[in-house]
């Protein structure tokens, strides 16, 4: 297996077709020593027992440098391919626009030798939100919801390739936030943090970072981003770092408004996060760094009927915006719903990004009847009314929605 100084002499002197710069200058890591060199989290390698700097020339990550510097696609980076055989831009094509010059100054360069100049943090899996579009390993919000439907279903799920009693709500771990100082020796070339959750804005050991990095000197350079659920403000200590940093971006996470809004990102409140939403807004004139905001709008089947006015709405109140598209679990994927249901979307739905993951895939009929007995064991559990909340795309759906009365797990799996 080659290393990362036996990977730098094989760089071509221009990157091929489906090159990704991110193996080579960025990571991600999470609280539990999972990493990988993207937001998307490919890959994802377990490397409990190795240092940050360990992790940087691991056997995975150079096995997946040497695959882009050979112009393959890897299989690790499917959610990217799937983007761009969608018509959407992919994060692999996004980081190429974001940084341009990256190739020839930081990786061709010989920079990227002693560490990443971006990382993301999953600082942990706390959160106070349980989105439907979530699971276990980003909220513990979701542990008492996810033992009740194993208990009430016997849900399955498989761990390590066995199949056991659980489900994606429940998580593996316990709840846990990263130490932060064990990634001080691959910071030296950092330009770009991101901080992912759970909620980040719950995460207190971040500060531990940002204070070291402001005393060094080495904030006045960097960019902070935030991804936040809006329903937390941020501390007045984590403000006071911020001031030392060169920027902060913050993109707030909204997948529908009002009632919309408190079905899909339960037990949030709208009023809450409307009023978080304005303490954000107020932040340019509270900071003496620049301030940046956008919004991060998830899409899956719940959702994408009505992504028209959502959309609207964030552009007004917020500005920008980034549309992911769910791809797990699969029976929340746009495309595996029937093929009369695609076409009424057609009708209605004028988002491109949207549209392009209706065929990436053929109508999947165990995938669609997963996807309405999970929505209606939620509402169960929950309290709510997907009819009431979502009546448009009920009534495109009824006769599907309505034959489905059997939420046993042996139906779940039966096609």
């Amino acid at each position: 297996m080659v290393d990362i100084v036996e990977l730098h002499g094989m760089l071509p002197d221009h990157p091929g077709e489906h090159f990704c710069i991110a193996p080579f200058q960025s990571t991600r890591q999470n609280a539990y020593g999972r990493t990988s060199p993207c937001a998307f989290g490919a890959g994802e390698w377990r490397y409990h027992d190795l240092s940050p700097a360990e992790r940087w020339n691991a056997a995975e990550l150079n096995q997946l440098r040497l695959d882009f510097i050979q112009g393959r696609k890897p299989t690790e980076c499917f959610r990217c391919w799937d983007e761009e055989k969608a018509g959407k831009k992919s994060l692999r094509q996004r980081q190429l626009e974001y940084y341009p010059n990256d190739y020839r100054d930081f990786i061709k360069s010989g920079m990227w030798l002693s560490g990443p100049k971006t990382t993301v943090f999953k600082t942990s899996n706390v959160c106070n939100l349980a989105c439907r579009s979530c699971g276990g390993w980003d909220t513990n919000t979701y542990t008492q919801e996810g033992h009740y439907y194993a208990d009430t279903y016997s849900t399955k799920v498989v761990v390590d390739g066995e199949e056991t009693v659980g489900n994606r709500f429940i998580p593996l771990l316990p709840p846990k936030h990263m130490d932060f100082m064990r990634f001080i020796d691959i910071s030296q070339n950092l330009e770009k943090i991101d901080f992912f959750g759970g909620e980040p804005f719950l995460n207190i050991t971040q500060l531990d970072l940002l204070e070291y990095l402001a005393d060094r000197g080495l904030s006045k350079n960097i960019t902070l981003f935030y991804s936040t659920n809006c329903t937390n403000q941020p501390t007045d200590r984590l403000k006071r770092a911020w001031d030392k940093f060169r920027r902060i971006e913050i993109s707030v996470s909204i997948d529908g408004i009002a009632d919309q809004f408190e079905y899909l990102r339960w037990p949030g409140k709208w009023q809450e996060f409307l009023a978080v939403l304005d303490h954000i807004k107020r932040l340019p004139d509270q900071l003496d760094c620049e301030v940046y905001r956008m919004a991060g709008l998830t899409v899956s089947l719940l959702n994408a009927w009505d992504v028209g006015p959502t959309e609207q709405w964030i552009r007004r109140e917020i500005g920008d915006i980034y549309i992911n598209m769910v791809n797990s679990p699969r029976y929340l994927n746009l495309h595996v719903a029937p093929d009369h249901v695609k076409s009424k979307y057609r009708q209605r739905v004028t988002n491109s990004e949207v549209l392009g993951y209706l065929d990436i895939e053929p109508f999947d009929p165990l995938s669609w009847k997963q996807f309405i007995i999970w929505t209606k064991r939620q509402d169960l559990y929950r309290n709510q009314d997907f009819s009431k909340t979502f009546p448009d795309f009920y009534s495109a759906i009824q006769k599907d929605w309505d034959s489905i009365t059997d939420l046993s797990e042996s139906n779940f799996y039966s096609v």
